[in-house]
């Protein structure tokens, strides 16, 4: 009789979901970002939410929660309805967040839906700072510990993560400055309130090109297509190396049917020439993968972190 029951519950589940996806969508989503306005995430975020709305036929509205390293946007999602009509776009500190924090949530229990583009962090300076390059702002840092100052977009945030591994890695004592998103950060910056920011190429690559800014160097292995005389901070600290990525993620337990609808759709805007093109001198690389790929690297990733921060003695305090 028990198994009657759980058999004729399993296929309960299984026709309400396929009635829902069948339907879906049938409103508006609401796209959540957990971060301020005016960074990489909402270069991504409100360009790619306006194509999945002709690709779906119904609005995408964005909606920027930010706060506590994006964990406060991060929980509205995951505890929200798994129906398809709140999702998440956020960057890698989701994979890096459960290292570093208490969470009022089981991060591994969100859906997977996809990775959308990778964007490395790029380090830029105030122009009007004593240094031009990489190797002048580690000289001047070591002959003036304390003194240089580096925003992030927040404790714990991959900006934040990629700050103190370039301090430790280059013996240099820094003042790490942490904002609600890499929107204030560079604004901070370009006011002249801080020193240097790292933050994503598509939320600075404007204030570059109007000399706001200076490219100091970026933090993955390569050097980056659209600043190809930014180097890669790892030609004068080898082994340094750390990425950024953006995802889309929905509630747990989000039917499969309508995570690959929401997955499709993101995909199409992603194919079309009009966003290629603007991501691409954004200094985004689409990278679009299905959901259960995703879901694999995001898991590995969060190992990853927790290796990361025993190897690096790491704390947020």
């Amino acid at each position: 009789m028990r198994l009657l029951i759980a058999f004729c519950l399993a296929l309960l589940v299984q026709f309400t979901s396929a009635v829902q996806a069948a339907d879906y969508p049938s409103r508006p989503i609401r796209m959540i970002i957990p971060f301020a306005p005016g960074g990489g995430s909402d270069v991504l975020g409100r360009s790619l939410a306006e194509k999945m709305s002709s690709e779906l036929g119904v609005s995408v509205i964005v909606e920027n929660k930010p706060g506590a390293s994006s964990i406060i946007g991060t929980e509205a999602v995951a505890k929200a309805a798994p129906d398809g009509y709140t999702i998440l776009l956020t960057n890698s500190a989701i994979s890096s967040n459960p290292t570093f924090f208490k969470l009022p949530f089981d991060t591994q229990s969100l859906t997977a839906v996809t990775k959308v583009a990778n964007a490395p962090q790029l380090l830029v300076a105030n122009p009007n700072v004593p240094f031009k390059n990489l190797k002048e702002m580690l000289s001047y840092a070591k002959l003036n510990p304390g003194k240089v100052t580096i925003g992030t977009a927040g404790a714990g945030q991959i900006s934040h993560l990629a700050a103190e591994l370039l301090e430790k890695s280059s013996g240099t004592e820094m003042i790490m400055v942490h904002y609600k998103g890499s929107g204030g950060a560079l604004a901070d910056l370009i006011g002249g309130q801080i020193n240097m920011s790292f933050g994503t190429a598509p939320g600075l690559m404007q204030h570059i090109r109007n000399g706001k800014v200076i490219p100091i160097a970026v933090s993955s292995a390569q050097r980056m297509s659209v600043l190809p005389n930014a180097p890669s901070i790892s030609e004068v600290l080898p082994g340094y190396d750390i990425n950024n990525w953006f995802g889309i993620f929905a509630p747990p337990q989000t039917p499969k049917p309508i995570v690959d609808r929401i997955y499709q759709a993101i995909n199409k805007a992603l194919a079309s020439p009009e966003l290629s093109k603007k991501f691409g001198e954004e200094g985004f690389d689409i990278v679009a993968i299905p959901p259960d790929k995703f879901e694999k690297s995001f898991k590995q990733e969060i190992s990853y972190w927790q290796k990361f921060a025993k190897d690096n003695k790491l704390k947020i305090d």
